[in-house]
């Protein structure tokens, strides 16, 4: 339940990243009289967004690794690979 609360806001994360973007861009549209910077905003938040997501994923897959070894007695905060049989 704790993950619920951890990764429950990546999608809000993501979704602010590009409208944040893409505002700025507008912004920046009306302050120097151009068409082209809401569509760069755009595409840098959605950098940004993707970015954040497939970090938060990779978080979340070595929690879930910890939390398997932990369920099979193993030591979770040992990092090594264990042995191939």
């Amino acid at each position: 339940m704790r993950s619920l609360g951890r990764y429950g806001a990546v999608g809000f994360e993501l979704v602010g990243s590009i409208a944040v973007g893409y505002l700025l861009g507008a912004y920046l549209d009306r302050r120097f009289g151009t068409h082209w910077m809401k569509a760069a905003g755009f595409v840098v938040g959605c950098y940004a967004g993707f970015r954040s997501l497939f970090r938060t994923a990779q978080t979340m897959q070595r929690h879930i690794e910890r939390e398997e070894r932990l369920a099979r007695g193993e030591d979770p905060w040992d990092e090594r690979t264990p042995p191939e049989e």
